[in-house]
C-alpha cells in the first residue's frame, strides 16, 4: 500500500518521535484484538479500516525508528453476548493490549467485567448503549455517540426535519435497539401534536410485510427503523413495494446502502460522525482504502480507523502496554480523528459526539441534509 500523505500522519507522528529505536533495542510488538461480526460484508469494511490504521502506525514507526509495532488479531463475535464472551476469554488468554469492539451492545455488556478484571481497554465504534460507559468501569471507551445522544438527535430530526406527527418505531430485543427505542420514544411522548408507537421484530427477520401493514393501519408518516443493520435493506425494500407514503429514518452505517434506480420512499439516515470529504486526511484515507480493497469504504471503515488510531496513540502516549496506564491516557487524550477531534468523558463515552443526516437520492446517492449539533465542525481546522 502506498503511504498516506503527510497530513494523515500528523495525528501520531509527534508521539513516535519519543520512541527512538537504538541499535540494541528490541522491537516491541503490540497485539490489538478486533471483536466484531466479521462474517457480515459491511463489518469486513470496518476490519479493513482498522487494518489500515495499524499499517499506517507501523509505517510511521519504521520511518521514525521507533521500537513500537502493532498487529491486529480479528475474531468473530457474531454480534452476540455468548460469542462475545468466548472472544473475550480468547483475547485475555492471548494477552492482547487493547480491543477494538465488541461489535454489539449485547456483547459489550456481557464482556465488560471480563475485560475490566483483565485490565484490557476496549474502544467500540458500534456498541452504542450508553449504559456500557456509565457503570463505573475504567476500561470501556466509545468513539461514536451513545444511545442517549443518538436518541436525542433522532427526536430532533423526527420533529423538526421530518415534521413527523404519527411516528412508528421498529425495533428488536437487542440491548442497543431497546435502549435507543426507549430513549427516542421517551423524548417524543410529550411533543405537542405528535404520537409515537413501537413495534417489535425478530433479530433475524427479513420479512416485514406484517410490520408495514401495522404501520399503515397506524397511519404512520415517519417510520424509524432501529433493528439490526443487516435487516435495513429488506425493510426499506418492503416500504418501497408497499407504496406506503411515509418517510423512513435509519441509523448507523445505512448510508452505505444503495437501491439503484428504484423509486424510493423518502429515506434518511443519521450517521454517527461528520463526513469531511474536503479534508486531506479524509481524502487520503478514502483513496488508500480504494487502492487496497478495490471498493469504497463504508461509514464503519472510518469509525474503526479512528478507534484503532486513538488506541494506538494512547499506547504511545503512555509508553506502556499496561491497561491502566493506557486507559488513563485515553481519558486525557485529544486525538485528531478523521471526522474531527476525539476525546472521552470520565466514563469513556465520546465527550462531544456529532452526527450527520443524509437523504437518499436516486442512483444510489445520499445527499447531506444536516449536521447535529447545528454548526458542528464548522470552525474546525481541516487536516
Amino acid at each position: 500500500m502506498r503511504r498516506l500523505d503527510t497530513a494523515m500522519a500528523l495525528a501520531i507522528a509527534f508521539l513516535l518521535n519519543f520512541h527512538t529505536l537504538s541499535h540494541a533495542e528490541e522491537t516491541r510488538t503490540v497485539t490489538l484484538g478486533l471483536s466484531a461480526w466479521i462474517t457480515q460484508p459491511i463489518v469486513q469494511s470496518a476490519w479493513h479500516g482498522a487494518e489500515l490504521a495499524v499499517e499506517d502506525a507501523n509505517t510511521l514507526a519504521a520511518r521514525k525508528k521507533s521500537s513500537w509495532r502493532f498487529r491486529l488479531l480479528a475474531q468473530d463475535d457474531q454480534g452476540t453476548a455468548n460469542f462475545g464472551v468466548n472472544v473475550a476469554r480468547y483475547f485475555i488468554k492471548e494477552k492482547v493490549t487493547g480491543v477494538l469492539g465488541p461489535w454489539s451492545s449485547d456483547a459489550a455488556m456481557a464482556t465488560a467485567e471480563l475485560y475490566e478484571v483483565a485490565r484490557i481497554p476496549q474502544i467500540s465504534f458500534t456498541a452504542g448503549t450508553s449504559q456500557w460507559t456509565s457503570q463505573g468501569n475504567r476500561m470501556p471507551f466509545r468513539v461514536v455517540g451513545g444511545t442517549t445522544e443518538v436518541g436525542a438527535t433522532m427526536a430532533e430530526v423526527v420533529t423538526n426535519t421530518l415534521k413527523g406527527k404519527r411516528v412508528f418505531v421498529v425495533h428488536n430485543d437487542s440491548a442497543y435497539s431497546n435502549a435507543l427505542t426507549d430513549e427516542l420514544t421517551s423524548r417524543l411522548v410529550n411533543r405537542p401534536g405528535l404520537t409515537a408507537t413501537r413495534y417489535l421484530v425478530g433479530r433475524r427477520s427479513t420479512d416485514f410485510n406484517a410490520t408495514i401493514k401495522a404501520a399503515s393501519q397506524y397511519q404512520a408518516d415517519v417510520l424509524v427503523f432501529l433493528a439490526l443493520f443487516p435487516q435495513a435493506a429488506a425493510f426499506v425494500e418492503e416500504v418501497r413495494r408497499s407504496g406506503l407514503d411515509a418517510k423512513v429514518l435509519l441509523v448507523g452505517g445505512a448510508s452505505s446502502l444503495s437501491f439503484g434506480q428504484a423509486e424510493m420512499p423518502q429515506a434518511y439516515v443519521l450517521e454517527y460522525e461528520l463526513a469531511r470529504e474536503q479534508c486531506p486526511r479524509w481524502k487520503a484515507f478514502t483513496q488508500a482504502y480504494v487502492r487496497r480493497y478495490d471498493a469504497p469504504p463504508s461509514p464503519y471503515s472510518y469509525y474503526a480507523y479512528d478507534a484503532a488510531s486513538v488506541l494506538i496513540a494512547a499506547i504511545l502516549q503512555s509508553d506502556s502496554t499496561d491497561g491502566e496506564k493506557i486507559a488513563a491516557s485515553l481519558r486525557q487524550i485529544r486525538h485528531a480523528g478523521l471526522s474531527g477531534p476525539i476525546s472521552f468523558a470520565a466514563g469513556g463515552a465520546n465527550a462531544a459526539p456529532r452526527f450527520r443526516l443524509y437523504q437518499y437520492q436516486n442512483k444510489g446517492q445520499w445527499r447531506p441534509a444536516g449536521v447535529f449539533p447545528p454548526g458542528a465542525g464548522q470552525n474546525e481546522k481541516c487536516l
